[in-house]
């Protein structure tokens, strides 16, 4: 199973020294959006373009796919 790591973008926010709040008003990004980013839980393309263009950069700089082993407990 795999889900999205946001940590690339949160490495370029203190790279360039920009708050969260900085750009969540830049790219129109709502609170609850920017939770479920911060939260590694999914949104919309939409989303990350609109954050790619503030940053000026590609989608792959900020997110990326990373494999989680879930170990399953069998109740006995």
């Amino acid at each position: 199973m795999s889900k999205l790591s946001y940590k690339k973008l949160f490495k370029i926010l203190i790279d360039i020294e920009m708050k969260n709040t900085e750009l969540m008003e830049k790219a129109k990004v709502s609170k609850s959006t920017f939770y479920k980013i911060k939260n590694s839980e999914n949104v919309t393309t939409d989303v990350l373009v609109r954050i790619c263009d503030v940053l000026d950069c590609d989608i792959s700089e900020i997110v990326e796919r990373i494999e989680v082993n879930e170990e399953r407990r069998e109740s006995v």
